[in-house]
């Protein structure tokens, strides 16, 4: 049983014979209530501040959880962004690496083509070279014909 500040301010003692004296024991009993009524407001304070801080507990809890969340979050965005950027960069070298390819590919393509060309060039000089000698030659023929022909005539 709990007492209160009033009960102890209203308890009447029994007298007996040889007792003690009434007025030191009411001094008493007031110093005693002053007291208790002070424990019971710090008491009360007490559980007010606690209370008070256990809701301030809370509440930093409830922000350490929200920060935990956003960190794990922030971490698994990162670890996201990289992954993704690290794939981004493969399929990047994987792209550069098959242009450069078809790039070479095309390349050694005209190099071939040309070196057609050329050799084809050069066997169009040849033949015209060869047809432009026969025809020369034809030409020099005519005229050694025709100055043969020519001082035949001659008296």
């Amino acid at each position: 049983m709990r007492l209160t500040p009033l009960e102890i301010r209203q308890h009447q003692f029994t007298t007996r014979l040889r007792g003690f004296d009434a007025s030191e024991v009411q001094a008493f009993l007031e110093t005693v209530v002053a007291d208790f009524e002070d424990v019971v407001r710090e008491n009360a304070q007490l559980r007010r501040e606690a209370e008070r801080l256990a809701r301030d507990l809370d509440a930093y809890r409830a922000r350490e959880k929200t920060i935990q969340d956003t960190l794990t979050t922030a971490q698994t965005v990162v670890e996201q962004l990289k992954r993704t950027a690290i794939k981004e960069s493969e399929t990047m070298i994987v792209d550069a690496e098959l242009r450069a390819e078809k790039i070479l590919a095309e390349a050694r393509e005209r190099r071939a083509e040309l070196a057609n060309e050329i050799r084809e060039q050069r066997y169009l000089r040849q033949r015209l070279e060869l047809d432009l000698r026969r025809s020369l030659e034809g030409y020099a023929k005519l005229i050694d014909a025709f100055s043969s022909a020519d001082d035949a005539s001659d008296p």
